[in-house]
């Protein structure tokens, strides 16, 4: 995670509250799979307690565990690019308590306002960028002949 990534560094004050008043309160127990690879994705989360873990699919294995995420975290970029469809899997590892949003809802106000627009856009993108970051680093551990580099 990045400070660029949580929704308090991410957005400014007014384009947050504007978003906040379209959030829903939601709680999944241990366990509850928020997603799945593949999936449509209509819809998107911030971790308000707990932690969610992204996956990957692997064939002929176990899903590959690629990030952990907590409070003030987003979870779920794939609604705000089309096809709309879901590039990981998310599982709440612990309760988790967050706020949910109607990802038509954000992309229509997204439109109305461009100024509110690009401030989404920007956090997303710097979410893809940490993700993906974070899935290579993963990757290579798991699967990687001599691991990330990464001191431990």
């Amino acid at each position: 995670m990045t400070s660029a990534t949580t929704l308090t560094a991410a957005l400014p004050a007014e384009h947050r509250a504007r978003l906040m008043r379209h959030a829903r309160e939601v709680s999944f127990p241990a366990g509850t799979r928020l997603f799945e690879e593949g999936r449509r994705a209509d819809r998107f989360w911030i971790v308000r307690t707990g932690t969610v873990v992204l996956d990957v699919h692997v064939p002929g294995r176990r899903a590959a565990v690629i990030e952990s995420l907590g409070h003030g975290e987003l979870v779920g970029w794939s609604w705000h690019i089309p096809p709309y469809v879901w590039h990981l899997g998310a599982e709440a590892m612990s309760q988790v308590r967050a706020w949910e949003f109607d990802a038509e809802a954000v992309r229509e106000m997204c439109a109305r306002d461009p100024g509110f627009g690009r401030a989404i856009a920007v956090w997303v993108g710097h979410v893809v960028a940490d993700r993906l970051r974070a899935a290579r680093i993963r990757l290579l551990d798991l699967y990687g002949p001599y691991g990330s580099g990464s001191p431990p």
